[in-house]
């Protein structure tokens, strides 16, 4: 009999081999079992079996009473007891009964005498483990309970454990303990009753874990979640379990989620969810407003925690440039791009990409971004971690009943009511009544919204404003209006416009205040330097909010001086000085002062003292920590930079905490809105909407448009832009005389048409699939750097090389290191352009294609001209955003141009040509001709071992290579092979065993007998060889058998056959092999 894992919904502890199945135990406790006639109705008391015994403890009430008046005195005699168990204490069969009824009914709500406290933490078919709540019980911080345990009932009954009625969370006292082979198992324990709430509201999110209406929290199912759908709404009863306080709480315990008992769909509020989005006549009620708010801020609220997964995994990490990489076992999506994790004793990263069926083989593969000072010291001392995802801070939710406090005629509440439909707010600030929105036709009969421009204001700024932009400022800064939205295009000045308002608006009123909120750090330091750019020499008091543990996972040069942690610390040095004439202790207390102590002191004292004008941040930083809402007492302005990507909700939120202030959000209509993972559908809706896109389509709000594109990008580029993603506006581009040189005039022999600055570059490459992609890769590579080598002599840093692929990067910080050349990932390139960029697309790698933000800043990273080099196929096939647009429009644009070209090897000449052009580019010779066909070696034995390098060859062994696993197989003819021996090297390498994987899969196709059996198993552990066995034997045709696995290479060929009769006596390949052994000419 063996234990298998139950699905990944009733798990919530680490993967400890320490604690795996261990049958000697699980036979005893499972000899007590009686049949069901004998248990019927039978109550057996169990009699004393003369075990020590303590003084009674005072008598608390419930779980959570238990768990926080849980002394360190109760600890050390539980422990006692269970030493004494453990020396003297021999196991005992007791003949128990099966309760018949619920669980419930044995739970208890007081406990005394000597016991343990522990939660269920992760759950077994035939077992569950839990885990001590109190760091004191450190020595048995788990405990194992089998079929055969005893749980106790309140009148001092005793049954056989219902194992599938316990549930994840909960709170045990455990009475008493036995060992077997030095693991502990409650061999009588008693469960706290739970604490359940009935008929609540949860929304299933994409990953189908339940979001808790008016919580926030994310939990599990009691039940298999495969019958929920994403995107439905149920009344449920929960069971949330106790936590301990954090002073005394076990490290090894996870976080508790809320448990789904029993749950019915909701039709009514399903229906509403989803017409929120949809152009219709409806009327929004306060009451389904409340809802859709509340609703959405419960979503968004689960996502910004950021722990969908409660476990602790042990993984292997590998560092390669700069990037970890690691494999991760799972059977949901719960960890995606963008989760951040812990790494015990290294630090904290964010995950960037994943890769893997989970489907199919359960393992993903991991790529993360270090943040801050990762320990990689540590890291490479010990690469196998301990890793779990990090519990983020997230703002309070939106309470229901906040609409109807908020006070009307208000400018938040305007708004508020704008975004739902209820009314609209006029050009002249007047709100205007509606009737939910309108479809199209019906939208006409609405007040046009455009805002009249104004005549560019003349500031003493180093840039030039235009009218667009100059009327945004003035009505934020000037007029008494709620709110103004700036739709403008890409690389059109939207933060430079918001930097100039907050100045502005801080210059006209001081002593005010002026909010900035930006979707990520990366924006606020943007902004940050935007400001110091612009600023005059009388500067605005500015602070750009960042918690102190988010700041030291910046890297230096993403940190600004505005920070303000650098600017606390000033303030304290300046306390210090005397600079503000402070009481003696306050002095005192800043010479004391360390950085993450008194925080909140220091807070106050900051922003009492300083009074800051300008507050950048993002939403989350602000609304987090509740005590700077005192300080920001006269908030005049809010403004959204990048408004396109911050969440709807955030700023519902900010209208109900700021009802007085004006608004200004700017951002692009056409871009794409930000991705949450986890989501529903319904979630994204309420949660993200589309703040600036429905703003226009629905006439919300005054707008102002621009189509100047700034950054000095070629005309026609823009033009391409304007094509593909702007069809009903004419962008313009605003392109100022430089002194630089005009490269596609000096180079026709690159340029042949030097009006038209994009060039595709057609990769023809003869061979598709997967198992090609490491060749591929290596001949673009060969073609960018020959490109950029014929480029010359344009200077190096003229250049840039842009990628979209993680396994590009390290390739491209091979061959341009230390060469003057800007390359990586886009983010390499936030702030910077180049007078010449090359696109390594890689397009046929991308799952999710690429967002019209994404594809607009890479070609506009180009001033003068852009090089696309991809296969047009992958160009052709990539998945269109959310507007049907791909870079297959692209493509067509250019092709139209007459710039596409292909890039190829001319036959039997050293050179790259790039067809249409007169460049040569020169290169290694490449002798195989287009069309020919690798000729295969024949295998001429029907019955063979395929091995790795084991120390003996001969005629029946066909040896492979890990790095070559891709390729391997078409170099052979297996027409005449009937049956294999296949020798595996398996590692703790993920992508190697998955290469593996699909090898012996082809392989199986073609042969009639497969024989797996390990004969290398190098830092494997048992967990993964088990996956490995039901994930590769999928096949009839495919036997795996057990062996030492010692990985010794052999000296002769008895010693080989004698490892191979040693694993199996009746194989066909090891029968021949043996047969012919008598003779060495046959088998060498």
């Amino acid at each position: 009999m063996t234990t298998e894992h139950t699905d990944p919904y009733v798990t919530m502890d680490d993967d400890d081999d320490e604690y795996d199945v261990d049958r000697v135990l699980a036979d005893f406790l499972e000899q007590s079992i009686k049949s069901t006639e004998e248990e019927k109705n039978e109550k057996i008391y169990q009699n004393s079996l003369g075990r020590h015994t303590v003084p009674t403890d005072p008598q608390f009430k419930g779980a959570l009473e238990h768990i926080t008046k849980y002394t360190m005195e109760q600890s050390r005699r539980f422990l006692a007891m269970v030493e004494l168990w453990k020396q003297t204490e021999e196991l005992k069969s007791n003949i128990l009964p099966r309760y018949t009824g619920p669980v419930d009914d044995l739970m208890v709500d007081t406990v005394t005498g000597h016991y343990g406290l522990y939660q269920i933490t992760r759950q077994f078919n035939n077992s569950h483990t839990a885990t001590a709540v109190h760091r004191d019980l450190w020595d048995i911080r788990r405990m194992r309970i089998e079929v055969g345990s005893t749980i106790l009932a309140d009148d001092g009954s005793c049954y056989l454990t219902p194992l599938h009625q316990l549930l994840p969370g909960d709170t045990i006292a455990v009475k008493e303990v036995a060992f077997v082979d030095g693991m502990a198992c409650a061999t009588k324990f008693c469960l706290f009753k739970r604490s359940v709430n009935e008929n609540q509201t949860i929304h299933i999110g994409k990953n189908l874990r339940p979001v808790v209406f008016g919580t926030g929290k994310a939990g599990i199912t009691a039940e298999d979640p495969k019958s929920l759908v994403s995107g439905s709404t149920h009344q449920a009863d929960i069971f949330y379990p106790v936590k301990c306080p954090a002073s005394s709480r076990n490290a090894c315990l996870p976080m508790t989620q809320p448990v789904v008992l029993k749950y019915k769909e909701n039709l009514d509020l399903n229906k509403k969810e989803i017409s929120f989005n949809s152009i219709r006549n409806c009327r929004y009620t306060p009451d389904l407003l409340e809802y859709l708010a509340v609703m959405g801020s419960s979503a968004i609220t689960a996502v910004r925690r950021g722990v969908w997964d409660t476990l602790h995994h042990s993984c292997t990490f590998r560092e390669e440039d700069g990037f970890l990489k690691f494999g991760l076992r799972s059977t949901s999506p719960l960890w995606s791009p963008g989760t951040q994790i812990g790494i015990a004793g290294v630090g904290q990263a964010v995950i960037t990409y994943t890769d893997g069926d989970l489907k199919k083989d359960r393992w993903m593969s991991i790529t993360a971004k270090p943040l801050g000072n990762l320990n990689f010291e540590n890291l490479k001392a010990d690469p196998t971690r301990w890793v779990f995802q990090v519990m983020q801070r997230a703002p309070p939710i939106l309470p229901l009943g906040f609409y109807e406090k908020m006070e009307d005629g208000t400018n938040g509440k305007k708004i508020v009511k704008a975004l739902y439909g209820e009314s609209f707010i006029g050009v002249d600030g007047e709100d205007i009544e509606r009737h939910g929105f309108e479809v199209f036709g019906v939208i006409e009969q609405l007040p046009n919204q455009e805002c009249p421009l104004i005549t560019p204001l003349d500031r003493t700024y180093p840039i030039t404003l235009d009218a667009p932009q100059s009327t945004y400022i003035h009505r934020l800064v000037r007029g008494a209006f709620p709110i103004t939205v700036a739709n403008f295009p890409v690389l059109s000045g939207k933060t430079s416009t918001v930097v100039i308002a907050a100045l502005e608006a801080a210059k006209a009123r001081p002593g005010t205040q002026h909010l900035v909120f930006v979707p990520d750090e990366l924006g606020a330091q943007s902004l940050v330097e935007r400001m110091e750019s612009i600023q005059a020499e009388s500067k605005v008091s500015a602070v750009r909010m960042i918690e102190l543990s988010d700041w030291r996972n910046l890297s230096d040069n993403e940190r600004t001086h505005l920070d303000y942690p650098v600017l606390l610390r000033q303030f304290v040095q300046e306390v210090v000085a005397g600079k503000y004439g402070l009481e003696e202790f306050l002095i005192k207390k800043a010479t004391e002062y360390k950085e993450g102590t008194d925080d909140i002191f220091w807070l106050c004292n900051y922003f009492e003292k300083v009074r800051p004008q300008i507050i950048i941040s993002k939403f989350e930083t602000i609304f987090s920590n509740t005590t700077i809402f005192q300080f920001l007492d006269k908030v005049a302005t809010i403004q959204l930079d990048n408004a396109d990507q911050i969440p709807q909700i955030d700023l519902i939120q900010t209208c109900v905490q700021f009802p007085s202030a004006r608004y200004g959000l700017i951002g692009d209509a056409v871009k794409d809105r930000p991705s949450f993972p986890g989501m529903s559908n319904p979630q994204v809706n309420l949660t993200i909407g589309w703040l600036i896109e429905k703003s226009i389509t629905q006439r919300m709000f005054p707008i102002v448009t621009s189509n100047h594109v700034y950054g000095g990008v070629n005309a026609k580029i823009v033009e391409l832009i304007g094509n593909v993603y702007y069809k009903d506006r004419e962008l313009r581009s605003e392109t100022k005389l430089v002194e630089t040189v005009n490269y596609l005039e000096k180079r026709p022999d690159i340029w042949s048409n030097p009006l038209y600055p994009v060039k595709i570059l057609k990769h023809c490459f003869e061979h598709f699939g997967r198992e090609h992609r490491l060749e591929k890769d290596a001949e673009q590579l060969e073609l960018l750097e020959k490109l950029v080598k014929t480029l010359a002599p344009i200077p190096m840093d003229h250049i840039g090389v842009l990628c979209f692929l993680n396994r590009h990067l390290p390739m491209l910080h091979k061959t341009f290191h230390n060469s003057g050349i800007t390359y990586g990932l886009p983010d390499a390139f936030h702030g910077i352009q180049k007078e010449i960029l090359i696109i390594w697309g890689g397009f046929g790698g991308l799952k999710e294609g690429l967002t019209m933000h994404e594809s607009t800043f890479a070609l506009t990273r180009g001033k003068q001209a852009v090089f696309i080099l991809s296969q047009v196929d992958d160009m052709k096939l990539m998945k269109p955003d959310r507007k049907g647009v791909s870079w297959k429009d692209i493509l067509n644009i250019v092709k139209t141009n007459g710039e596409v070209k292909k890039a190829k090897l001319v036959e039997n000449k050293p050179e790259i040509m790039l067809l249409g052009t007169n460049a040569l580019v020169n290169t290694v010779t490449k002798k195989k001709k287009k069309g020919t066909k690798t000729k295969k070696t024949v295998i001429q034995e029907s019955k063979i071992l395929i091995t790795p390098s084991i120390g003996v060859k001969g005629k029946s062994i066909i040896e492979y290579q890990k790095n070559a696993l891709n390729t391997w197989k078409n170099r052979f003819d297996f027409a005449n092979v009937e049956a294999i021996v296949f020798l595996l090297d398996l590692t703790e390498d993920e992508e190697t065993n998955r290469k593996f994987g699909e090898l012996v899969q082809k392989l199986a196709e073609e042969v009639k007998e497969i024989t797996i059996i390990p004969y290398k198993t190098v830092g494997v552990t048992s967990e993964m060889m088990e996956s490995w066995k039901r994930n590769w034997i999928t096949a009839g045709n495919v036997e795996w058998i057990e062996s030492s696995a010692s990985g010794k290479k052999f000296k002769t060929w008895e010693q080989l056959l004698e490892f191979l009769e040693t694993c199996t006596t009746d194989n066909v390949v090891v029968a021949k092999l043996r047969k012919k052994s008598g003779t060495t000419d046959k088998l060498m």
